[in-house]
């Protein structure tokens, strides 16, 4: 008769029983030793939390990135404004430079001083401070020009001539300075001749004496001057006279050089004619300056 093998003790060395499903699962073995788990693979373990020191890391690169974009924005604006503050003063360089003509100042030698005597493109200063344009300067024995900002001196008002030829073919030189009657054709400004025959009394303008029959009562020097230029009387021309006409004359520049003496603008008033032909005259003049 068979006896049955008595039963075998599990070894504790021996590996242990697979788990089977549905089953609960065995204790560790004696001695502490940890029975691997499914889930401890490396592939299966659960990510691990994000250490402190990392997020640190990570703000304080943020604020960094943020200052240097503030910066570079603030950069940015400032060279917006610097380019339309420049944009601007060329706007206003060239309106100015349309206005006024750009003067290009003359070197100065070194050591040298700087002239007082204005220079040719300087304005020049009115009587009244006001400033006009700078007059080219005039050639020697060249007489000045005439216009608004000549200041006349009085000389004589209201002086009465009378001319009365001896004969009706003889003439009668006026000299305007005086003004004075019957002088020597030297020193004279008009020829005076009654003409007896037909016509009217008339004068003729001495060597370099200018004049113009476009005259009125009350004329000022300065709009003498101003009639002569625009409507002068001719050389050698015969200016007839009439009662209650008017003549501007301006005197010979070059013999008033020569005595030393003023040149005069000369305002003639025609104040009657005589049966006879003797003419009486009205003058009243002015010193006009040098300069």
């Amino acid at each position: 008769m068979n006896q049955s093998d008595p039963p075998q003790e599990s070894s504790a060395n021996s590996p242990a029983t697979p788990h089977q499903p549905g089953t609960t699962p065995p204790s560790p073995p004696v001695g502490g030793t940890e029975v691997p788990q499914p889930w401890a693979s490396s592939a299966t373990r659960p990510p691990s939390a994000p250490s402190p020191g990392g997020s640190r890391r990570n703000r304080f690169g943020a604020v960094v990135l943020g200052i240097a974009v503030l910066a570079l924005l603030a950069s940015f604006g400032s060279a917006v404004v610097s380019w339309r503050a420049l944009d601007q003063a060329r706007t206003a360089r060239d309106i100015a430079s349309a206005r006024s003509p750009i003067v290009v100042p003359t070197a100065t030698p070194a050591g040298s001083e700087s002239s007082s005597l204005p220079s040719p493109s300087d304005p020049a200063v009115t009587p009244d401070g006001g400033t006009g344009p700078a007059e080219a300067p005039r050639s020697p024995g060249q007489p000045p020009v005439l216009n608004e900002r000549t200041v006349y001196q009085e000389k004589y008002e209201a002086q009465s001539l009378t001319l009365n030829p001896a004969k009706c073919f003889a003439e009668m030189y006026v000299d305007l300075d005086e003004p004075r009657a019957n002088v020597g054709l030297g020193s004279s400004d008009l020829t005076f001749s009654p003409d007896c025959q037909a016509g009217a009394p008339y004068v003729q303008l001495g060597a370099g004496v200018d004049g113009s029959e476009m005259a009125r009562a009350g004329m000022r020097p300065q709009e003498c001057a101003d009639a002569i230029r625009a409507a002068p009387i001719a050389e050698n021309a015969e200016v007839p006279l009439r009662k209650g006409s008017w003549l501007c004359v301006s005197t010979s520049y070059a013999k008033a050089r020569e005595r030393r003496d003023d040149w005069r603008m000369v305002l003639i008033e025609v104040v009657s004619i005589s049966n006879e032909r003797s003419v009486v005259l009205r003058a009243t003049a002015w010193n006009i300056p040098e300069d």
